[in-house]
């Protein structure tokens, strides 16, 4: 390049620059005011894209269905009828319907709704397991849709899972959460229709929101398939995001029994675990106590022999019980008119009945048995 090109050089440079320079407008160049601009948006109406998940979602619904229920209940004021709410589980198309205990307990009306467009119909308790929080519903149909029932044992920390019901109730339709298994074998304390408490063992926990009249609900795989039973107005840790269901596996072998001809050994009581220092002081006894807490007493035969609230039991049968659930696995061992010594720790000391047990009554029974209830 030589001198005497520069001067062009510049000058091809100020004017590629002076395209760059904003336009000031002044008063004289202003135009009259203008209408505002027309807004045009258009919509796309087609519908989302599909979706593995709502594909199951819509194929689940109409096997989950919300139950209305009257009840009258003994409280600190007397006698009061109360209305409540909460979902049920189809289980078998002949109208077979599975729910929690809470939802029905006490109960003089029940009222199933579906979502299938199928009108309301009345549903009668047909069977009640207080200590396990289930309870059956059944309703004069025979062409329900059932949900697959899937197995809880074989879900991992991790596995996805949707919670389906009537929360709250907002509206006439189910709500969906979605979260996963984020804990096994957990054991808390659940409040009774009575307002007394109860334990409530080896559930599952899951970070989908699981809140009041979700409870009965299904708790589904991404298969579609029956893995628990919603549970709420529990006791926990505090925390948010934490909702419990029973699992599937122990619901059905309840449902077995219900309908089954197994004969059971029946005390009549509703039992927590002692199965640490703290829940045994607690419970008022030492702190090395281990066993199953009377909670609370039906009419039957551990009220008979003796027996109170807050006994903890500590043998039955000659086996040692650490546990509540480990108090259950005897009791399934024996039937209705076995006797068996029952060894109790009664404020800090040891006391033994012979006890006779029974069978358990028809639901009808023991709702009118219920202290709760009368």
């Amino acid at each position: 390049m030589t001198r005497r090109s520069l001067p062009l050089l510049v000058l091809v440079t100020l004017l590629a620059g002076s395209c760059t320079i904003p336009r000031f407008e002044t008063d004289r160049d202003r135009e009259s005011p203008r209408s505002a601009p027309t807004v045009q948006i258009e919509q796309d109406d087609s519908p989302p894209p599909s979706s593995d998940v709502a594909d199951v979602i819509e194929s689940v619904l109409p096997s989950v269905v919300n139950i209305r229920v009257r009840s009258v209940q003994s409280t600190a004021f007397g006698r009061q009828e109360r209305g409540g709410e909460g979902s049920g589980v189809i289980i078998d198309g002949d109208g077979v319907i599975l729910t929690n205990n809470h939802v029905v307990a006490c109960a003089t009306e029940v009222r199933v709704a579906f979502n299938d467009g199928r009108d309301e119909m009345d549903g009668e308790v047909v069977g009640t397991v207080p200590e396990k929080d289930l309870a059956i519903v059944r309703v004069d149909a025979d062409d329900l849709k059932a949900l697959t029932v899937g197995r809880s044992g074989r879900l991992r920390l991790g596995d996805p899972v949707l919670a389906i019901g009537f929360p709250l109730g907002l509206g006439e339709t189910p709500t969906v959460t979605r979260g996963i298994i984020s804990g096994k074998a957990r054991a808390i304390r659940a409040q009774t229709p009575g307002g007394g408490v109860e334990a409530l063992e080896d559930l599952l926990q899951t970070d989908a929101a699981i809140n009041p009249g979700n409870s009965g609900g299904a708790l589904i795989d991404l298969a579609g398939r029956l893995v628990g039973i919603n549970t709420a107005g529990v006791s926990a840790a505090a925390g948010e995001n934490v909702g419990f269901a029973i699992p599937i596996d122990g619901a059905i072998e309840v449902v077995e029994d219900i309908f089954g001809d197994v004969d059971k050994g029946w005390l009549g009581v509703s039992i927590g675990s002692v199965d640490s220092a703290r829940i045994a002081e607690e419970v008022g006894v030492d702190e090395d106590v281990r066993g199953a807490v009377i909670l609370g007493l039906l009419p039957g035969p551990a009220e008979d022999s003796g027996l109170r609230e807050g006994d903890v039991i500590v043998s039955i049968a000659g086996r040692e019980i650490g546990s509540a659930e480990e108090l259950g696995e005897v009791l399934e061992e024996r039937g209705p008119g076995d006797r068996v010594e029952v060894e109790v720790v009664r404020e800090d000391e040891t006391r033994t009945f012979q006890v006779r047990l029974g069978q358990r009554p028809p639901a009808e029974e023991i709702v009118a048995r219920d202290p709760n209830c009368s």
